[in-house]
Parts: structure tokens; sequence; C-alpha cells
């Protein structure tokens, strides 16, 4: 049986030990400027993704994966192999899908609704905190492990497509990404094994 100043001084030297654990081990208080910065650091990433796409129209939710690739700043490919192959990239100001061989494009500048949307994923890959809180509101929750960012557009035209972004991560390296239409369709999309 351990007396109580045994157990007194056990427990005394466990909260001394906690006390100077390294600033690293524990957790701190985190913010969209930490969350930022943090992002900002990422030069380029790859990484394989499944996402599930609820549309009210189909009986079930579609099924698709692929694989995603960033090079900061401007540049995005989502390459899905699943259930059909289509390559959509971001370059610039230029948007293109090719699928079955073909290829539309579309200049950013030329479409607000569209350069909205994309620009909720490249400012938050390039930790442009300006860009994001130009285009959605945001907030910030969880630490630096695991954090959660919100987004819910400003302007009436992209809120009309787009209720709600959550962006989820642990670090510089996003996770999850979760929309929500204003009708209930929505996507989710799971990044794993992502690499610099």
């Amino acid at each position: 049986m351990i007396s109580g100043a045994v157990l007194r001084a056990r427990i005394a030297r466990a909260v001394l030990l906690l006390a100077t654990l390294p600033a690293a081990a524990q957790e701190e208080p985190w913010d969209f400027g930490k969350l930022m910065a943090q992002l900002a650091q990422v030069q380029t990433s790859r990484a394989r993704y499944s996402e599930v796409r609820r549309v009210a129209v189909l009986q079930k939710p579609l099924q698709l994966s692929g694989t995603l690739f960033y090079a900061r700043p401007a540049r995005i490919e989502k390459h899905q192999t699943l259930p059909f192959k289509e390559v959509t990239r971001v370059d610039g100001d230029r948007l293109s899908v090719e699928r079955e061989g073909k290829t539309h494009e579309i200049r950013l500048q030329n479409s607000s609704l569209v350069a909205a949307l994309v620009e909720s994923l490249r400012a938050t890959l390039a930790g442009d905190g300006t860009e994001l809180e130009r285009l959605y509101s945001v907030r910030v929750r969880g630490t630096r492990q695991r954090w959660t960012l919100a987004l819910t557009p400003r302007e009436v035209e992209v809120a009309g497509v787009v209720k709600s972004i959550v962006i989820a991560g642990s670090g510089s390296r996003i996770v999850r990404i979760e929309i929500l239409e204003p009708g209930g369709d929505g996507s989710v999309m799971t990044i794993h094994q992502e690499s610099t």
C-alpha cells in the first residue's frame, strides 16, 4: 500500500515532468494565421484520394478515386482513375478537363463562380489567408495536430452552389475535404499517403 506522502511525491514529480516537456510535445492554441503559415511552407505534394459524391438523383453515392498533385503557387492536378479516367488541371488562370481524348478549357477570369471554387482549394494549399478571407468567412478549430477549417462563401453566386467547405488536417497535411451544396448534395474527399 502506498502512503499519502509517497503518492503526493509521485504526483508532484509527474506534474514537474509535464511542465518541462518541450513546447512541441504540448498542445498549443491554433488559429487561422498559424494554420496559413504552416500550409504556406509546402512547396509540392502528391497524394492518393478517395471521394464519395452524393447526388440526390442517383440511387447510391458515386465512388471516385485517383491521385492529386500540387505545386506552389498555383498548380493543381487531379487524376481520376475510377470509375472513369479524367484529368483536371488548374495552372495559373486556366482550368482544363480531359476525358475520353477531349480537352475542355476555361480561363478563370471569365468565370467568377469557377474561380471562387478553385481558389478555395488553391488558397488553402498555398496558405493564402488574404485570398481565403476575401472569398469566404473562415473559422478554424482544433490544434496543430488535428484542425478543421470551415469556409462559408461570402458571394451570393458562390453560396448558390456551395453552402460550406470543411477542410480537415494535421500540421501542413490536408486529410479531408467536405463540400456541402445548398440542396443537400455534396462530396467527401479523403486524402491518403501524402508525400512531398
